[in-house]
Formats: structure tokens, C-alpha cells, sequence
């Protein structure tokens, strides 16, 4: 008789690790873990149908084992006690209270998993000793080890490693892009999308956003299919657009792919390899190949590794010591009107799809945030709930490290702090929007010139030194106290508006 197989469920591996010698899997769908905090509904659907179309997936390719599904349990322990007397096995999970529940309370024994090209024991070794931990040095080393765009010499394709400068670009008029990807759904997708209407109306758990046909793949055959799609349409264009913001274009170039990637339903050498090969073979451009693949095994495996080299520290992070409450603007995304275009378009897109791309997330959502001073922990719960690719190893070193410094410049070495000219330069939102860009005081000031300005004031001690912030404090030094006072006044409204959800 073989171990029990615990099966979570961002871990949907075609190889799962806790598989090997099985005679049994348990999945559990809990609903004291659902109902923790307010979830997305696109979130908790997506999640509920790769779960259980895993479980028809593992019946159908191994016939011999015990599939049990725990449908409803009202926890972990719960579910798992049904099984007691069994040896229970996992794949160590992607989060840190995980990691003690499952193996310090309910003594469930964890393997190594295999959903990631580097495990948290062996980022601690790289990251031993070193003075800086930014992203650059770890990614080049990653694309020596996979051999990933490399020449017969061992050398990086087009001479370079990196091609950010020419994959930057503002959007231009008229920009578009193919359709994405969207799955078909399926009676599993009306069963999830029944219970959880049930749930909720039991007062069981809370939802944000609202519902709508599912538009991430949660399948390995639609991961593959995804992948195929994005790489056959949009990533010869990703390159020079993935920063653009373009009102209409939700998805614009990018790949749609972090969802079934966390999920576990789609490989990251996979996605390199196929993109790798539109390359060499079909002649998509190297700077769009180069972006995808420093999103991949780059960023995506540094930011896994900060996680876990952090994990007991990421809740309690405050460089700045913001102390302000998560906006009520932001909360409840789609469901208040600020007038602040670049905001009210973004957060629509998270409440009627649970997704913003990686700019709209750091450069409006995360930049006004971090201005606003809302308290870091509060953002990272935010970002865990209210995306469709959410999860803990994601948000606390993209929002809290990233967006809101909170580890006071350990990931970055300035804070992507930007006002409103960024957001004119990158995007399409300002020409229809009701504020100016290009002002800091009076009625028609940008909220987020005046804010930015603002937080340079209130943290121009702790960033004199930084020669990455000298420029912006050097003009800072030049406005006379009235011209200041001017700008925290318009601060201070652009902050209310926010906490009162309303401009």
C-alpha cells in the first residue's frame, strides 16, 4: 500500500512530485481558506475548476490510484482527518504558514517540488555573502545555466543580455493587438460557478468583483494552447509595448500566462523553450524574445527565491513606515469613481477580470499606493485577493519589495515612486482626463504629481545619498515653502479622495 498524495491546489503538476509511489490523492477544497478574507471571484473560480479538473486529469491518466475529492470541507484539518493512520505526502508548498500547518500540525510529510527552476534552499546559497540581491546578476546566470538564448560560445544572442531600451516604448496612436486566448468552459465551470454562489449566499465567504466567463487557462491542455496563442500572435510585438497602457487593450501584448503558470498547469522551461524557439526558428524579433524571457526565469524565479529568502519577514516590512489604511478606492475594485482616469480605468479591469498587466500593477496601482503611505501589509492581502494570478511568493516581493519599498531598497535600488508625467509618457489615459499631467497645485493638478512631489518632501532625508534619486531632489530644493505648502495641500486632498473613494 502506497503513501496518500496531498494534492494543493497551485501545485497541479503533469509530474507531481507527491505522486511518485501513491496509491491515493486527496484534493480539498476548504472553505475556511476561501472564506479568510474577501477573494475575487474570478480568483476562487479559476482556482475551484483547475482543481477539479485536475482531479478527472490524474483519474483518467492513473487508473489505479484512489482519487478523493474533499468538496466543501470546512478546513484542512478536517479534510485530512479522514485520513488519519495514513502516511500523507505534499510537495512543499509555495507558502510560508503552508509549510508549518501541513507539516508542523497535521504532520504531513513535504518533497521537493518541482514547479520552479530554483528552490528556496539553493537561492540561499546564491544569495549568501552577496552585497546586492538585484535581479540582473541572477538572471544571467540563469540563462547560462538553461543555456537560454545563448550562442555555440556560450555568449548572449545579439551581443547583449539585456534589450530594456529598446522595450520601452510609449504607446502609440491607435495601438491594438490580436484577441488573447480565452478558454471554452465546460460543466465543471457551472458546477464551481453554482457552489460558490452557494457559498456566498450562506455568508460562508465573501467575494470581490464580479463574475464572468473564465478567461485564464487552468488545464494543461489549455496552458498549452494558451502558449501556443501567445507566441504565434502577440509575442513578436510584446518587446517594445509590455510597458504600454492603452485604454481598451486590457491584455495588449502580453502573455496571459502567469495564471496557469502558478497554477502549475503550464512549465516555466516550456514557455522559454517555445519562445526561445520562435526565435531561432520563425524570426520573432530577439528583443520581444529576450522581454518574455526575463519575465520568465528571470524575474519570476528571483522574485520566488526573495519570498522564501524573506518569508518570516515580508508581514512585518516598513522602510517608510507608511501607516495609512488600504483605500477605499482600492478596495473594492471598479466600485468608486476618483475622476483619476489612469486609476479608475485600471481598477475597472481588476474588478471586472481580476488582471491588470505588470505596469498598470506597479506604476499606477503600486505607485499610488506607495504615495498615498498605505500600510504595506495591506497592499500585499490586496494584491494576493484581488488578481486572478494571486498568491503570496508574488505580491510580497512585487508589491511590498517592488511597489512600495517596504524593504528599503533590498530588491531596488531606488522606489518606483513617478508622478503624473510618467503615466501621460506610457499610456493613453491622460488626454481624457479630467486633470493635468503637468500641474502639482491648484484644481486641475494631477493627484499624482502633487502626491509624488509630496513623498519627496516627506522622505527627502532617507534619499539624500541615493545618486538614483539626486535629480528629483535637486528639483525638489528649488520650490520655495509656498509652492510646497501648495503641494501638500493638494496631497492631503488627493489622499482623502482616496480614502473616501471619491474625487
Amino acid at each position: 500500500m502506497g503513501h496518500t498524495a496531498v494534492i494543493l491546489g497551485d501545485q497541479l503538476l503533469r509530474d507531481h512530485p507527491a505522486l511518485d509511489g501513491a496509491s491515493r490523492a486527496v484534493l480539498v477544497e476548504s472553505t475556511a481558506l476561501m472564506g479568510r478574507r474577501p477573494v475575487h471571484r474570478r480568483r476562487l473560480h479559476a482556482v475551484l475548476v483547475a482543481l477539479r479538473a485536475y482531479a478527472q486529469e490524474l483519474r483518467e491518466r492513473h487508473p489505479d490510484l484512489e482519487v478523493v475529492e474533499h468538496r466543501g470541507a470546512a478546513s484542512f484539518a478536517d479534510a485530512l482527518a479522514a485520513h488519519e493512520g495514513e502516511r500523507l505526502v505534499a510537495a512543499h508548498p509555495n507558502r510560508r504558514s503552508a509549510v508549518r500547518h501541513l507539516r508542523d500540525d497535521l504532520g504531513v510529510e513535504l518533497v521537493d517540488s518541482t514547479q520552479f527552476l530554483v528552490g528556496p534552499e539553493r537561492f540561499a546559497a546564491y544569495a549568501r555573502g552577496r552585497r546586492t540581491l538585484t535581479m540582473e546578476h541572477f538572471y544571467r546566470e540563469m540563462r547560462r545555466e538553461h543555456r537560454v538564448l545563448l550562442d555555440d560560445a556560450g555568449e548572449p544572442l545579439g551581443g547583449r543580455w539585456n534589450f530594456d531600451a529598446e522595450n520601452r516604448r510609449p504607446p502609440k496612436e491607435g495601438l491594438s493587438a490580436p484577441a488573447p486566448y480565452r478558454p471554452r468552459e465546460g460543466e465543471l465551470d457551472a458546477a464551481v460557478r453554482d457552489d460558490l454562489d452557494r457559498l456566498v449566499a450562506a455568508g460562508a465567504i465573501t467575494t470581490i468583483g464580479r463574475d464572468g466567463p473564465r478567461q485564464v487557462a487552468v488545464t494543461h491542455d489549455e496552458g498549452r494552447r494558451a502558449l501556443r496563442s501567445f507566441v504565434d500572435e502577440r509575442l513578436p510585438d510584446f518587446g517594445p509595448w509590455q510597458d504600454a497602457m492603452v485604454p481598451g487593450e486590457r491584455m495588449l501584448f502580453h502573455a496571459n500566462l502567469s495564471a496557469p503558470l502558478n497554477l502549475g498547469v503550464l512549465d516555466p522551461l516550456t514557455v522559454v523553450r517555445a519562445a526561445e524557439r520562435a526565435h531561432r526558428e520563425d524570426g520573432v524579433p530577439l528583443q520581444s524574445v529576450e522581454g518574455f524571457v526575463r519575465q520568465i526565469i528571470g524575474w519570476r524565479e528571483y522574485v520566488w527565491g526573495m519570498y522564501w529568502l524573506r518569508a518570516d519577514e515580508w508581514p512585518r516590512r516598513n522602510a517608510l513606515d507608511a501607516d495609512r489604511p488600504l483605500p477605499v478606492a482600492i478596495a473594492a475594485p471598479g466600485e468608486h469613481e476618483t475622476g483619476w482616469n489612469c486609476l479608475d480605468t485600471t481598477l475597472s479591469a481588476v474588478g471586472e477580470d481580476a488582471y491588470a498587466h505588470h505596469i498598470e500593477r506597479l506604476m499606477v496601482l503600486g505607485n499610488i499606493m506607495l504615495l498615498h503611505g498605505t500600510r504595506p501589509v495591506e497592499a500585499l492581502r490586496w494584491f494576493e485577493t484581488a488578481f486572478v494570478d494571486g498568491a503570496e511568493w508574488v505580491m510580497a516581493p512585487n508589491a511590498m519589495g517592488m511597489a512600495l519599498y517596504a524593504d528599503g531598497g533590498e530588491m531596488m535600488t531606488k522606489p518606483y515612486a513617478a508622478g503624473g508625467n510618467y503615466v501621460s509618457k506610457m499610456s493613453r489615459h491622460c488626454p481624457s482626463c479630467r486633470y493635468d499631467p503637468k500641474q502639482r497645485t491648484g484644481p486641475d493638478a494631477c493627484p499624482l504629481s502633487a502626491l509624488y512631489w509630496d513623498f519627496l518632501d516627506r522622505h527627502r532625508d532617507r534619499f539624500t545619498g541615493n545618486h538614483r534619486m539626486a535629480m528629483p531632489l535637486k528639483t525638489l530644493g528649488r520650490f520655495d515653502p509656498a509652492e510646497l505648502a501648495a503641494i501638500r495641500a493638494r496631497a492631503d486632498d488627493a489622499r482623502e479622495e482616496l480614502d473616501t473613494g471619491g474625487g
